[in-house]
């Protein structure tokens, strides 16, 4: 058991793969960001090992979050020490964040919508994480993404090297119209048309993932 008394079977864990949808349901309330760092770690190091078992695949693209938490009105209305609903979603995104989790970085997040209500016969919290895509949900096995500069990286199709060869040279091709077009004096808004529909990522915000420079292809 972790310091903060939560477990891994605190955290009921349902992807459904073909819907692009990740559906966790927390047996504990949710804690907050300003908790004591040991709590924090300890649940957040929980859910991610319950993420981690229930869940194969990641978002590659936005996604859209929702969090219901289940709480009584008088702890809610009537305590100081209940976290406040903002403040509980930052250990929640950082523990499904990253190599074993469902989303690449954070800041794929395009939506949240919160709430809370009374638990009823329930306590602790729902989560739903919804792709805006079906396309965007893909295994977390052998994810790769190739580097074109620090603010630019493009997630690798898993497949043979000769067809992600010719993804990557997609890729430099369509960046190298929208440069020249940049160059050329044209606006931003219409030069960014010619570039991949795919998501780029900061260098920065990959982790540990496994990043190559395009030159080494």
């Amino acid at each position: 058991m972790s310091s903060s008394g939560v477990t891994e079977a605190d955290f009921d864990v349902r992807e459904s793969r073909e819907c692009a949808r990740v559906d966790i349901r927390g047996a504990v309330d949710p804690l907050s960001l300003q908790a004591d760092p040991a709590r924090k770690a300890g649940f957040k190091g929980a859910l991610a090992s319950a993420v981690r078992s229930g869940t194969t695949g990641i978002f590659t693209h936005d996604v859209e979050v929702t969090l219901v938490w289940f709480i009584e009105e008088s702890r809610r209305y009537q305590t100081h020490l209940v976290a406040d609903l903002d403040n509980v979603l930052k250990p929640i995104l950082d523990a499904v964040t990253g190599v074993d989790g469902i989303m690449i970085d954070d800041n794929q997040v395009q939506s949240i919508r919160a709430s809370w209500m009374t638990p009823g016969p329930r306590t602790g919290f729902e989560l739903e994480f919804k792709a805006l895509s079906a396309d965007d949900y893909t295994s977390r096995e052998g994810l790769s993404f190739v580097e074109f500069d620090a603010d630019r990286c493009y997630l690798v199709p898993q497949a043979e090297k000769a067809v992600q060869d010719s993804f990557v040279r997609a890729y430099r091709a369509a960046l190298a119209a929208y440069r020249s077009m940049l160059d050329e004096g044209m606006a931003e808004s219409v030069a960014r048309s010619v570039l991949p529909a795919a998501r780029p990522f900061p260098r920065a915000r990959l982790g540990k993932f496994e990043v190559v420079h395009h030159a080494d292809r």
